[in-house]
């Protein structure tokens, strides 16, 4: 072991006179740091392959700063990976200077020698001449928390390094110290709070944690202008969880309920105790849309809640937006291995909307709507048609369902014969997914028209031979049959034994009284009759059927 010489200099006290070596294959390097320890002792960066270090403490940075204290009885040391405190080299021993020296940062020179080189001088660095003050000691003064005690109690002791006696001692009163507490299985991973020391150093800080206590700090805060915080203190105490087990159960007055009013939820919770199944008073009950879990500690989306009775009972009101399942249960806390619930359902009916609707009525009598039922889910909707002979009172004619597209748009197509003269609408009647939702009325009707004679001579024709067919038609005006000019006629046979009428003859037109006439072949045994062909505003009609027999 070299030799070492530790100088605690007067002012005016000149330092001894550095001696310098030839540099050979000089090694470069420069001082990178300057940290004053917790003890007093100073710590440079510098490589540990350094032949000589020594530091020097001004009174100054005046270039002729008198030394106030010097020492080359120094030590490398390695990383600290406990600390983080980097690679380098610390005096052995805390640094005094002269008595009466005023606490406060003083510059530091360095001077060294790597291998090879020469003696290097460096200045820059800071010694912090001043009380070191940390936290010491932790404890807390419980191991668990639960249910119903849920505080605990985090006690210290905060100590001072004074540097001009080199003796530790309490914190003095009034010293801020903030505590970090890293907690697990709660809503919050950490926990804050200053304390403030009184006579002797001691604090102590209550925390709720509602979690696990897993490890903290406690570190000085706002410190005096003559103290230096310590390093962090670890608080390597822990603190866990007792839980709680619990039952419940819930019911809903309704199914179904309108958009935007309530449901009802009532029921009963109880919790596992030594003496047994007890009523858990207090317990914060809620219903949600969503499964409950335990280590997910809040409600997505909640629908309604309430504090449980002394004897267990809750009630309040719940709403939902849309249709959802309702799940009852205790609110989700790390004093709850696990979460029972109630589940129950409602319907809540959404709005619908019908767009390109079309209703029509054909010259068959028939009447079809068609549509689109908008709505996301729509498919297999009911939809009917509706009528009103006065546009006031409506009766269903025909129940359909909307198709399914893949989309909020789902289509429907409803045919049914309707009447002469009416209103039709399109209506959706109010499910558990959809409230009513009604199309605009449109009136619809057409002209009736009827054969008022049909006949055809000779009665007895030849095959193959001619015969005559008249007859006339007519229409019905403001409830007056009169004659029905213009319009055009298909003449069709059915032959004997068979079930397919065929057309003979097409466009055949009535004259301005209603009435035709004209000749056509006989194809044999079997029955004629007559049609209108389709005519818009018009409803289809026929003849009666003849029958001939030919010769």
């Amino acid at each position: 072991m070299r030799a070492a010489a530790m100088f605690v200099l007067s002012a005016g006290v000149a330092a001894p006179a550095l001696v310098t070596a030839p540099a050979a294959y000089a090694e470069t390097a420069t001082v990178t740091r300057t940290t004053t320890l917790d003890d007093g002792r100073l710590d440079i960066g510098l490589p540990s392959n350094a032949l000589w270090v020594k530091v020097n403490v001004l009174a100054s940075t005046a270039p002729d700063a008198a030394v106030l204290a010097s020492t080359d009885e120094l030590r490398p040391h390695e990383y600290d990976y406990s600390t983080g405190q980097p690679a380098g080299w610390k005096t052995d021993a805390a640094l005094r200077l002269p008595e009466g020296t005023a606490l406060g940062d003083y510059p530091v020179s360095v001077d060294y020698r790597l291998p090879g080189g020469t003696v290097q001088h460096w200045t820059g660095g800071t010694f912090a001449y001043k009380l070191h003050t940390g936290v010491a000691e932790t404890v807390f003064d419980r191991t668990t928390t639960d249910w119903d005690h849920r505080q605990v109690v985090l006690s210290g002791k905060a100590t001072t390094f004074d540097p001009s006696t080199g003796t530790s001692g309490p914190a003095r009163a009034g010293t801020k110290v903030k505590v970090t507490l890293d907690l697990d299985g709660g809503p919050n991973p950490s926990a804050q709070a200053t304390a403030v020391t009184g006579n002797g150093g001691t604090f102590s800080v209550p925390f709720t944690p509602n979690a696990r206590v897993e490890s903290g700090t406690a570190t000085v805060v706002e410190p005096a202008a003559d103290t230096d915080p310590d390093a962090t203190h670890k608080v390597r105490e822990t603190v866990g969880v007792e839980q709680t087990k619990y039952r419940i159960n819930a019911t809903l007055d309704k199914f179904r309920v309108p958009l935007g009013q309530n449901v009802n939820v009532k029921g009963r919770v109880e919790r596992l105790t030594n003496d047994g199944w007890q009523p858990f008073a207090g317990a914060p009950v809620v219903s949600s849309r969503d499964w409950p879990y335990a280590w997910v500690h809040h409600v997505a989306r909640p629908m309604g809640g309430a504090d449980a009775a002394a004897d267990g009972t809750f009630a309040y009101p719940a709403s939902a937006p849309v249709a959802t399942d309702v799940f009852t249960h205790v609110r989700p806390s790390v004093y709850l291995g696990e979460l029972p619930f109630a589940r129950g359902s409602i319907a809540v009916p959404q709005r619908a909307a019908f767009s390109d609707v079309k209703i029509a009525i054909d010259p068959f009598g028939t009447v079809r709507a068609t549509g689109k039922l908008n709505a996301v889910g729509c498919e297999s909707e009911p939809v009917a048609i509706q009528y009103s002979l006065d546009g006031r009172t409506w009766r269903s004619l025909k129940w359909g369902r909307s198709s399914y597209t893949g989309t909020a748009a789902c289509p429907f197509d409803i045919s049914v014969n309707g009447y002469v003269r009416a209103y039709y609408r399109v209506v959706h009647a109010e499910t558990d997914r959809y409230i009513t939702a009604v199309s605009a009325p449109v009136f619809q009707t057409r002209t009736l028209t009827r054969f008022s004679s049909f006949t055809i001579s000779p009665t007895r024709p030849t095959v193959n031979g001619t015969m005559t067919v008249s007859g006339a038609v007519q229409k019905q005006v403001s409830g007056v049959w009169k004659p029905a000019g213009g319009q055009y006629l298909t003449l069709y046979f059915k032959p004997r034994g068979e079930s397919q009428w065929y057309w003979v003859k097409k466009n055949v037109k009535t004259a301005a009284n209603g009435g035709f006439k004209f000749t056509a072949t006989n194809y044999g045994d079997g029955y004629w009759g007559m049609a209108t062909q389709p005519l818009t505003g018009y409803f289809y009609s026929e003849s009666k059927a003849v029958y001939i027999d030919a010769r």
